[in-house]
């Protein structure tokens, strides 16, 4: 069962790559949160998303919005990329969870499909545009990385400082994204967000 708007989000306690610890729990309630499950690092969509999300990072931070994403991918595959370790490391306010065990994926009730995950899928929800952008910015690949689900679908999450999901946002395609414009009017207004 999916979560949903109002509900309180799952606590967790864990670390990112470079070794912070990261959690979501009852003593952390004072920023608002961005919490994204992406594919892989051979994802071509998730990277142009996390590539698009890095350049509004810094005013995020100014509206005291943390962002968490989670991937599947292991540690080692985040210091093997350039984009990565050369531009997202280094960020402040970006914070990446390698979760291979999906333990993260399946609290949040991220999902794996099949039918979701397809070529016809994409092209259906018209991400073809999507991927030219992608390749065109210099993210390609075919989201197939070992250790990693390649029918997993991303999920988005907007929760507030009292760890209240204001938004769930469960893709219904590999490429299904949450709009970053609804992150930036979440981090202005802090209100409840609709689609």
């Amino acid at each position: 069962m999916r979560l949903y708007t109002g509900q309180t989000a799952p606590h967790f306690s864990t670390q990112d790559i470079t070794g912070k610890p990261i959690s979501i729990n009852e003593h952390l309630k004072e920023e608002k949160i961005f919490l994204a499950f992406l594919r892989n690092t051979k994802c071509p969509l998730c990277s142009w998303h996390l590539y698009q999300l890095s350049l509004i990072l810094d005013k995020l931070r100014e509206q005291n919005l943390r962002v968490i994403v989670v991937y599947e991918s292991r540690k080692q595959m985040f210091l093997k990329s350039t984009f990565f370790k050369d531009n997202l490391l280094k960020q402040q306010n970006l914070h990446i969870i390698s979760d291979p065990d999906r333990k993260l994926y399946d609290i949040y009730k991220a999902e794996i499909s099949p039918e979701k995950s397809t070529l016809e899928a994409l092209k259906a929800a018209g991400r073809m545009q999507d991927i030219a952008n992608a390749e065109k910015d210099g993210f390609t690949g075919d989201a197939l990385e070992s250790g990693t689900h390649p029918d997993a679908i991303p999920a988005d999450f907007l929760i507030d400082e009292d760890l209240v999901i204001k938004h769930a946002h469960y893709g219904n395609d590999s490429g299904d994204h949450i709009a970053l414009e609804l992150v930036e009017s979440f981090a202005q207004n802090n209100t409840t967000i609709t689609k």
